[in-house]
């Protein structure tokens, strides 16, 4: 028979006070209904379309900053996963249904994000892919891991230009790039405070006129990740682990990326460390004209 001393020894056994400890699990119960009650209105004010809300209705988020876009990036984790979601209007120039595509088609190509979901309201895409875990190849805590980094690089470059262009499924090709360029000039969508400031005294049309004039009389054509900048490479443990923010995915020149690299190494770490990626690539007769061609392209699509 148990009696009521019993139960009094039971819920102090050992000296512990098992009251205590059911109080305090019925309080972290409240704090984590009232926290999924506060993710839910956080949720529910990004205006997502209705199967993504349901998707994400236990999840926390946060921004993030990293990047040139004006996309909207979302960090969003529990205890068992992380996912990024990312936000931006339907007619951007970073078109997300692009990079789903191109994400879709890579997905046993090459060491990118899963498409967990992708869907349009209101004159937005909304895209939710998997975490890649890794560290930005930009942040750097040394000389030696500099020069690590840029080994890394190199070898995912090669890699992604390695890739078979015959299925790909977008095409950016230069001339491609150059009647947009004309076209969003045409309809005043070019940003001239997003210029590099070798060029940022020339006007939209000079610009236009001079990358007509140095314009390549043939193309390399490889498929390009087309935004091939430091923050977009990921390093785990001394090794690639991936590639991020596909946006401008497609059959490019090999020196469209090459362009972008060369410019991010050098804002990053330094012009001195850009003859480094030259050996490393494998580059022994370098094409300046063709580089500035491609940079001077770029600007056009800055946003």
């Amino acid at each position: 028979m148990v009696t009521e001393a019993d139960h009094e020894n039971h819920k102090h056994l050992d000296g512990i006070n098992l009251d205590y400890f059911v109080q305090v699990q019925n309080n972290l119960k409240a704090e984590m209904k009232d926290t999924l009650i506060l993710m839910d209105k956080e949720i529910k004010s990004l205006d997502l379309p209705e199967e993504l809300e349901k998707i994400l209705m236990e999840f926390s988020f946060e921004v993030i900053n990293i990047g040139c876009s004006k996309a909207k990036v979302l960090r969003l984790s529990n205890i068992e996963q992380t996912f990024y979601l990312k936000i931006n209007k339907v007619d951007s120039i970073f078109d997300l249904e692009k990079e789903k595509t191109i994400l879709e088609w890579l997905s046993k190509k090459l060491e990118v994000p899963e498409v967990i979901y992708f869907g349009k309201k209101n004159e937005m895409a909304f895209l939710l892919i998997s975490e890649i875990q890794g560290k930005v190849s930009h942040f750097v805590g040394s000389d030696a891991e500099k020069r690590k980094n840029i080994r890394i690089l190199a070898e995912g470059l090669r890699k992604i230009h390695s890739v078979p262009i015959v299925s790909c499924p977008i095409d950016n090709s230069p001339d491609k790039l150059m009647q947009m360029a004309k076209d969003r000039l045409e309809k005043g969508n070019i940003d001239t405070s997003q210029f590099d400031t070798r060029w940022s005294d020339i006007s939209p049309e000079e610009l236009l006129k001079e990358v007509t004039r140095i314009k390549p009389d043939e193309y390399d054509l490889v498929f390009s990740h087309g935004d091939y900048c430091l923050p977009n490479i990921l390093i785990k443990e001394g090794n690639l682990s991936g590639f991020v923010d596909w946006s401008w995915g497609g059959i490019n020149d090999r020196y469209f990326d090459l362009a972008a690299v060369i410019w991010s190494i050098g804002y990053n770490y330094g012009e001195e460390w850009v003859k480094y990626f030259f050996e490393d690539y494998g580059i022994e007769n370098f094409d300046w004209n063709r580089l500035k061609f491609f940079q001077i392209l770029n600007e056009f699509f800055q946003q």
